[in-house]
């Protein structure tokens, strides 16, 4: 499908919000995820296409693509998006992935690294337009308080949803087994959603089975590209 560029949103956090129209009405389920192909030369050895999940929840029509762009080097994938301008057109495919929410009646604990929030926002904001309230623990680590993508939008997420509990790690507090123990010790049988930079992810996989925690209870979306903590 064709994406036109209608606005880039520059955060103070570091993430560049880039927000596509579709040529044609496009459903997709909150938490799925896009490929982009954007040609151009001189290409690194990542190629010239990219997945990215969409922050955008689907009552809001259009598509957003969510990243950092304050970390240097940048690769030249990223290099020509942000030179993107309103009007300008990008080739993408239809949404896939299953980091979606089966059942909301279910408890969850949410563990996210940075730029990993983008499904997750997805999510709750459509389940807060749908007046479908879910009970969650979100545990979510950042390079600095500054550093937090959507942040405002989070704490209002929250304050409208009191099963909608909010915990932040800044800099070297880590999400370790104990603070997943403590969140966890106050849901019925909780499903844990994993994501962010890939090393943080697969970490967390040692973790659950260390913890007993088996797979029919997690779900893990890896964002490759990042470092842990760098979000």
């Amino acid at each position: 499908m064709i994406l036109t560029l209608k606005d880039k949103d520059i955060q103070l956090s570091g993430v560049t919000i880039f927000k596509f129209a579709p040529e044609k009405p496009v459903a997709w389920r909150a938490g799925q995820y896009i490929k982009y192909h954007l040609p151009h030369q001189n290409s690194d050895e990542r190629g010239d296409s990219r997945w990215f999940t969409i922050s955008s929840a689907p009552f809001e029509q259009d598509i957003w693509l969510s990243t950092r762009v304050d970390a240097m080097p940048l690769s030249s994938f990223k290099q020509h998006l942000i030179g993107l301008e309103p009007g300008d057109k990008i080739e993408a495919g239809e949404p896939e992935g299953d980091f979606t929410l089966e059942d909301i009646g279910r408890d969850y604990v949410f563990i996210i690294g940075g730029i990993g929030i983008t499904p997750i926002r997805s999510i709750l904001k459509q389940l807060n337009h749908d007046s479908k309230p879910v009970r969650v623990r979100l545990l979510w680590a950042n390079r600095s308080a500054e550093s937090v993508p959507f942040k405002d939008e989070f704490d209002a997420l929250a304050k409208a949803n009191q099963d909608l509990k909010i915990s932040y790690f800044y800099g070297e507090q880590r999400i370790d087994r104990f603070a997943i123990e403590e969140v966890s010790a106050k849901l019925n049988s909780p499903i844990y959603y994993v994501s962010g930079p890939e090393p943080m992810v697969e970490a967390f996989e040692d973790l659950f089975k260390d913890m007993g925690i088996d797979e029919a209870h997690t779900k893990f979306d890896y964002f490759p590209g990042y470092e842990a903590n760098k979000g």
